[in-house]
């Protein structure tokens, strides 16, 4: 089938008076429930972080700036198309997609040098722990084993 025999099939499917178009996709703003399953998701992750209050007063206050963003972002996904536009991204998805991605790099840097660090440190410790030990037996020989 050529492209004009395709034109003419789905002009004659879709003309006035044979058959309605298929329905548009309903627009967020119209959608609550996920809405309210995003709300919802934010807030157990706000909770969460305050019951865990043991980081310092900077990281949580960042946590929740994100948060608010994030639930900015569900309340009015218009704007981040405007904000998208204004960076020079195309759609606002593709601009949280591009932050997402920025992020998840930047975490799995951050906690690769925490690993790295934490190595280094076990490394020390377990070394210092058996050049005391070695000492401790140096200086007092081991009891005799039990007699049987």
């Amino acid at each position: 089938m050529t492209l004009s025999g395709l034109a003419a099939l789905f002009a004659s499917l879709f003309a006035p008076g044979t058959s309605d178009p298929p329905s548009a996709a309903v627009p967020f703003s119209e959608q609550p429930i996920i809405r309210v399953v995003l709300l919802s998701g934010l807030a157990a992750i706000g909770y969460l972080v305050f019951l865990r209050r043991n980081r310092l007063p900077f990281h949580i206050v960042t946590v929740f700036v994100l948060l608010a963003a994030a639930a900015a972002a569900v309340l009015f996904p218009g704007a981040t198309d405007d904000v998208a536009h204004y960076v020079g991204v195309g759609r606002g998805v593709d601009l949280i997609t591009y932050i997402f991605e920025a992020a998840v790099l930047f975490v799995l840097i951050h906690y690769y040098t925490k690993f790295v660090e934490l190595q280094r440190q076990l490394t020390d410790v377990t070394r210092e722990l058996a050049i005391l030990r070695a000492e401790v037996d140096r200086v007092s020989p081991p009891p005799p084993p039990p007699l049987p």
